[in-house]
């Protein structure tokens, strides 16, 4: 058995050409702000009332991502968890957002449903009763 790695933090970045685009959906989604900017090749954004809460932005062809590395991902669902889900869904669909899937209650507990971010990318809204 090997040792565990002590994590201190986990920051999901995005790579994507539509760098403002990215940063406007999850400010109108999540309510998140701009943390602090690379200019033209990064941004974070977290939290106002939680700042442990963030998710980076990257230019998707920038050269800290290995050359092999720089296409949009496939395959990868960010799931958020929130204090109401049905009060979410409301907010969501009032802001104009486009549901992937809508309101639903899994059979193990869980209530969520989905939107598309400008990349592509699911992020799954979610709440357990």
């Amino acid at each position: 058995m090997t040792e565990s790695i002590a994590v201190t933090r986990l920051l999901p970045n995005i790579c994507t050409e539509k760098m403002e685009d990215t940063r406007d959906f999850y400010k109108e989604l999540l309510g998140f702000v701009v943390g602090f900017e690379h200019q033209g090749w990064y941004i974070q954004m977290a939290s106002p009332e939680r700042p442990e809460l963030q998710i980076g932005i990257m230019r998707l062809d920038h050269e800290f991502t290995p050359r092999p590395f720089q296409h949009p991902a496939q395959g990868v669902i960010l799931s958020v968890q929130v204090e109401d889900v049905d009060a979410a869904c409301a907010a969501v669909k009032a802001r104009g957002f486009e549901l992937a899937q809508d309101l639903c209650t899994e059979e193990f507990g869980m209530r969520r449903f989905m939107v598309a971010d400008p990349n592509g990318l699911l992020v799954n809204l979610f709440s357990f009763p």
